[in-house]
């Protein structure tokens, strides 16, 4: 089911306005990609670096499904390492309503996922004293309404985001963990034109 649903659409914290990302265990419903043309086979072997037995063997793992099989595992990620309503006011140590007056404030983050909330696992953190990333508020709106939740934790464990003035770099978490600005987050998410 792909329908927003109306009873979480209106909170702040909830990824693509309540879109319902399906059950964990539901297999693709649409055949993903296309055979390439025989002029775009022979442009990959010759300009894309690979030998035509290299060639051969990817599109015999594509043709037996491999690559569907690491999009569906990848995709679900996001889906199965989320925490329950009921895990994440545990991991926070507050009740049901706390968390949900986080939720719609945006100060905590959710997706829906078989007509549940889940909530990613990213945005909590070991600090007692900030055990939620800070600047959920600003960023839940960045990821518009096509970004999976696979996707979304993709991003926040793995961009880098260098920082201007230093020769470090962070990724998502590590920078709001340690209370750099949101808005660096924002900017990178504008400049790799993720909405």
């Amino acid at each position: 089911m792909n329908v927003p649903l109306s009873s979480f659409n209106s909170l702040a914290g909830v990824i693509a306005h309540g879109r319902d990302y399906g059950r964990v265990a539901e297999p693709p419903t649409v055949p993903r990609g296309r055979q390439g043309t025989l002029e775009e086979q022979e442009f990959l072997i010759r300009f894309g670096g690979w030998t035509r037995e290299e060639y051969e063997d990817s599109k015999a793992e594509v043709a037996r499904g491999e690559l569907e099989n690491v999009e569906r595992r990848t995709e679900l990620e996001g889906l199965v390492s989320a925490l329950t309503a009921e895990e994440a006011a545990d991991w926070l140590r507050i009740n049901d309503a706390e968390l949900h007056a986080l939720l719609a404030t945006g100060q905590v983050t959710a997706f829906v996922c078989d007509g549940e909330l889940r909530y990613p696992a990213w945005q909590f953190t070991d600090d007692p004293a900030i055990p939620v990333l800070p600047g959920l508020a600003r960023l839940t709106p960045a990821w518009g309404d096509q970004k999976h939740p696979s996707t979304i934790l993709g991003y926040m464990y793995n961009a880098d985001l260098e920082i201007e003035g230093t020769n470090e770099s962070f990724t998502p978490v590590e920078w709001l963990t340690i209370g750099g600005d949101v808005q660096v987050v924002l900017d990178h998410l504008e400049a790799a034109n993720w909405r």
